[in-house]
């Protein structure tokens, strides 16, 4: 009796089991799953695949007169390769930024490959270099690019107070771009990614919206900055999303443009502004 017994509680026990474990699987794939999407893999895609196929019955023509055996139907199994037209990659976003600028040298070059490729940026320019190069911003205001503030100086602003910060650096700058463009931006990134807490609320309690950036090429660094470094961060690191850091006074960015935006888009993303993200 006893054993009848735990014949019937046995696949109910089992059933419970397999119910927990299944969730404690699930809740391990959920939070995979955000981390994958957070940081998601480059896509592979995979030839068609082999698919097996079975003919249909075929009659064989009907004998001569005289030809009494009966003719059977065959069925053929073949093996057929069926290409199979890929879905197109849905199309993700990404924010090239250049900080530092306008330069005189390489700034131009900078535009010139973007107005090539057919690529918006963002430039987080500075004020003393506005002042001297006021054509350069010119230009990129009117070739459509996002122009943000980066200071005037290019000085780390968790030295000042929140009124200097306003006063010496951030003020100044946006009102130059102004005189030049008719736009007063209220976006910034500090310099070195620099300020303090106080400063951060400050800030946006004042209207400004703060833009670091989440994936650094390090074409500053002339320690690893080769073209096939940057790139080969570029493909580990990209995410949807993401706001790229470059700059516009160097030769390693130059270099590079044209093959970070070429990578980017053969992994499906197209380009924005920061504000369009």
């Amino acid at each position: 009796m006893q054993n009848k017994k735990w014949g019937l509680v046995a696949p109910v026990y089992i059933l419970l089991v397999l119910l927990i474990s299944a969730g404690t699987v699930q809740s391990n794939q959920l939070y995979i799953n955000e981390l994958l999407e957070g940081n998601p893999p480059p896509q592979v895609l995979k030839e068609g695949p082999v698919v097996r196929v079975v003919q249909p019955n075929v009659q064989k023509p009907t004998p001569d007169e005289g030809d009494v055996e009966e003719q059977g139907e065959v069925e053929i199994e073949v093996e057929v390769e069926v290409e199979v037209t890929p879905e197109p990659k849905p199309l993700r976003k990404v924010a090239l930024t250049f900080d530092d600028g306008p330069d005189a040298h390489y700034t131009p070059r900078i535009l010139d490959i973007l107005q090539a490729e057919d690529v918006l940026a963002t430039f987080f320019v500075l004020g003393e270099y506005v002042e001297r190069h006021p054509e350069l911003l010119k230009r990129m205001f009117n070739e459509g690019h996002l122009i943000a503030n980066h200071s005037r100086t290019h000085g780390d602003l968790a030295l000042l107070t929140n009124e200097e910060i306003i006063a010496l650096e951030l003020g100044p700058t946006s009102q130059v771009i102004e005189n030049l463009t008719g736009c007063y931006p209220m976006v910034m990134r500090p310099p070195y990614g620099s300020l303090r807490q106080d400063s951060v609320n400050f800030l946006k309690e004042t209207g400004w919206h703060i833009v670091r950036w989440s994936l650094d090429t390090f074409d500053w660094d002339s320690r690893r900055n080769k073209p096939e470094q940057i790139i080969n961060r570029i493909q580990a690191q990209h995410h949807n999303g993401a706001i790229i850091l470059m700059h516009c006074n160097g030769p390693a960015t130059t270099a590079v443009l044209p093959d970070v935006i070429k990578t980017l888009r053969e992994l499906g993303y197209e380009f924005a502004t920061v504000t369009q993200l």
